[in-house]
């Protein structure tokens, strides 16, 4: 049974092939409907992911001639499936704060060696997404990723932490000092509400859930690395919005809980707007 059913889909290529090569592509839908193109090469479409074959039976990138499939694959920037709304950018850059700040915990003189300076940097890397077309029209889409979220908070001047007594307490550093600053890294998953204004235009909003994985204290000179002693949040839980155009959108982060473990470290909500680019 398994030699012919091997020899039947043999024979079903070969025929296939000869059928490319005398009226151009031919291309299966997921309703088994045929489409033809021109550019020499045999295209198959199952649920949605393309396969082409050219003339010389080598496998080469296939554009779909017709969008098939309500679901598609972003991997490492690259699209698989004709969905058309995948709104979640393989890299986002920004930059970020702590929103509603207090110093409780501190005293004047260590509260005023806290704040984090304006030139604090968000970076996110979503190597894989996943986009649904909702309704036939597709104006209204789902999206998911799966990422990193690189957050550096640097210190306005000569600062860092240091675990002391319970909580993260400020200290001063000696020396020419120079990018001192905290950095936290998440396991990041935003999950997106899309409205599709056009091909181009679209909005969206929804959540991110973010699972603290690594955070260490850094400066130089020296160079001074210190893992493992920030007492971060360990789940994160906030909203996300974006507009966009084209290859460009512009986002905005907002997380519903603080950035430190209650009684620990300075109060604050993270706070990070950027833009997101595809490639």
């Amino acid at each position: 049974m398994k030699k012919f059913l091997s020899l039947a889909l043999i024979l079903t290529l070969a025929v296939a092939g000869l059928s490319a090569q005398e009226h151009g592509v031919v291309a299966i839908n997921d309703s088994g409907d045929y489409v033809s193109s021109k550019d020499g090469n045999l295209n198959l479409s199952v649920a949605g992911m393309m396969f082409s074959i050219n003339n010389e039976g080598q496998a080469v990138p296939a554009v779909p001639q017709k969008s098939n499939s309500k679901i598609g694959f972003s991997v490492y920037g690259e699209s698989f499936g004709a969905t058309k709304t995948d709104h979640i950018a393989f890299i986002e850059l920004g930059v970020n704060t702590l929103a509603n700040q207090s110093y409780d915990l501190y005293t004047p003189e260590e509260a005023a060696m806290l704040p984090f300076s304006r030139k604090s940097t968000y970076l996110a890397l979503n190597p894989i997404a996943m986009s649904v077309a909702l309704n036939k029209s597709r104006s209204l889409s789902f999206n998911m990723a799966v990422g990193f979220a690189i957050e550096n908070y640097k210190f306005a001047g000569k600062y860092s932490m240091k675990y002391d007594g319970g909580i993260m307490r400020p200290i001063e550093l000696e020396g020419n000092i120079k990018k001192s600053k905290l950095v936290a890294t998440y396991l990041h998953f935003p999950f997106l509400l899309n409205y599709n204004f056009s091909r181009k235009f679209f909005i969206a909003a929804g959540v991110n859930l973010d699972i603290a994985i690594n955070s260490k204290l850094f400066y130089k000179k020296p160079r001074t690395t210190i893992e493992g002693e920030v007492t971060l949040n360990p789940v994160q839980v906030g909203a996300t919005a974006r507009i966009g155009w084209g290859k460009l959108y512009g986002f905005v982060n907002y997380s519903f809980m603080e950035m430190f473990k209650v009684g620990t470290g300075p109060g604050g909500n993270r706070l990070s707007a950027g833009i997101g680019l595809f490639f």
